[in-house]
């Protein structure tokens, strides 16, 4: 049931990114607010937060983006999943948007720069993804 539900993420982002999920769509979501009960680690609910955030940035939804980018910062850091890579670095383009809108520019900027400093490290321990 774990795998499912992670699969079910997965495909509704893969989803919206396709056609904003109107002929791709799945009628069944997981039970996000719920939980899992073998979800003892909240992985599942780190993978939807990290999800969303890549939802709400491709969907131009720039201050939802940043709520669920300051829910999951606690996942963002060296040494983490290739998910936490993305979402940070859509958190990032996130918070450039945000500069440009003249919104939050001081909390902007540091996320910019966090996102910066994460994408040299992903670049420099993964030559052969970046080059």
């Amino acid at each position: 049931e774990v795998t499912r539900n992670f699969l079910r993420v997965f495909r509704k982002t893969v989803s919206l990114l396709i056609d904003n999920g109107e002929a791709t769509s799945t009628a069944a979501d997981p039970c996000i607010g719920v939980g899992d009960l073998n979800d003892q680690n909240r992985k599942l609910r780190d993978a939807v937060l990290q999800h969303s955030v890549i939802r709400c940035y491709w969907s131009g939804h720039n201050e939802r983006c940043r709520n669920f980018g300051e829910k999951c910062k606690h996942l963002f850091g060296q040494g983490r999943q290739s998910t936490s890579y993305i979402a940070q670095f859509f958190f990032g383009l996130n918070a450039v948007d945000l500069i440009k809108k003249r919104k939050q520019i001081n909390k902007s900027k540091e996320v910019v720069q966090a996102a910066i400093v994460a994408m040299k490290y992903a670049a420099a321990n993964s030559a052969w993804n970046f080059t």
